[in-house]
């Protein structure tokens, strides 16, 4: 028969408060699902211990949210779950989203970056032939200006 643990016995193997051990049971009860009969304290099996220590990991060594905490908790159970994935492999699969997330990410700044410079370029472009058309403009009268003047020259001789 397996052991259970007080919230005490699990605060001091987590290192963590027993407030901490509480609001995680509320953050992520769906995880942990710890009832207890009315007038009877909680007790913690060795898979809620497990589980908790993988909430203390993600929130304080990864640095995730709770709710991206969650995010991941679910991730992980609908892999091992609906897969019948072992938890290497399962791990493994995360951090290779992860980098997949983080490549994408990095590709979508750059391609915000080449979007910004495209634009500057089609601005630059614009204003560059504004200028041939009145350069262009500005020959084509000064070219009729010098015509005018011929023959008024030759018209008043």
């Amino acid at each position: 028969m397996e052991k259970n643990l007080t919230l005490q016995q699990v605060a001091t193997i987590l290192q963590v408060e027993t407030s901490t051990v509480r609001f995680w049971e509320k953050e992520f009860a769906q995880f942990l699902n710890t009832q207890s009969k009315k007038g009877q304290h909680k007790r913690f099996t060795h898979k809620h211990l497990e589980t908790l220590g993988q909430i203390k990991e993600l929130l304080y060594t990864e640095q995730y949210t709770i709710k991206g905490a969650q995010r991941r908790l679910e991730m992980e159970r609908t892999l091992t779950g609906g897969l019948g994935i072992e938890s290497n492999f399962k791990t493994t699969m995360f951090f290779m989203f992860a980098a997949i997330m983080q490549e994408l990410q990095t590709y979508r700044e750059e391609s915000k970056k080449l979007a910004d410079q495209v634009r500057e370029l089609r601005d630059q472009k614009t204003v560059i032939e504004e200028r041939l058309l009145e350069e262009k403009n500005k020959g084509f009268f000064d070219f009729i200006k010098e015509k005018i003047q011929v023959k008024k020259a030759s018209g008043q001789e």
